[in-house]
């Protein structure tokens, strides 16, 4: 029963071997691998939910601005837009990670669904990205009150949509 024991423990423990600042693969983050470059942006933020989250207005519509991007605005005081981000050169994972410790006073870290992400503040706007994949990362752009937190909502509604695509 002893060794049983320890097994399980040593299995639950080996996920968390690694310091969350050195992680370089979405497998140590214990979520699935996401690819959601097959489908468009404005269909993983549905209009309804931006309309929710106050950054489209009730008439409004997600605007395509491309193959891998949708932008969002209620025409008053607030817009997103929602990038789909392919990594060649350096893995989506280890830049975010590496952004997110990297020092900076606007940067942190922030887990979305599990999966890594930074945000960058500014006054009235926050960048995030978040890694999905080694190779893949949404990337939110927000102009609106608490900008951030608008920001990981929009990241939370894709994630969830990517994943039951």
């Amino acid at each position: 029963m002893r060794v049983r024991a320890a097994v399980v423990v040593a299995l639950l423990l080996s996920g968390c071997a690694v310091d969350l600042e050195e992680r370089d693969s979405i497998r140590q983050f214990e979520v699935a691998a996401l690819d959601p470059t097959d489908t468009h942006p404005c269909d993983l933020l549905p209009d309804a939910t931006a309309v929710e989250l106050g950054i489209l207005d009730e008439e409004g519509e997600g605007s395509p601005q491309s193959d891998a991007n949708c932008f969002y605005t209620n025409r008053v005081d607030a817009s997103v837009d929602l990038r789909v981000e392919v990594h060649e050169e350096k893995d989506a994972v280890e830049s975010t990670v590496s952004a997110a410790f990297s020092g900076a006073d606007d940067q942190e870290f922030a887990s979305v669904e599990g999966y890594p992400g930074v945000t960058t503040e500014f006054p009235d706007s926050c960048n995030l990205t978040v890694a999905v994949s080694d190779e893949h990362s949404f990337y939110v752009q927000v102009s609106a009150d608490e900008a951030c937190e608008v920001a990981v909502e929009v990241a939370r509604t894709a994630i969830t949509n990517a994943q039951d695509a």
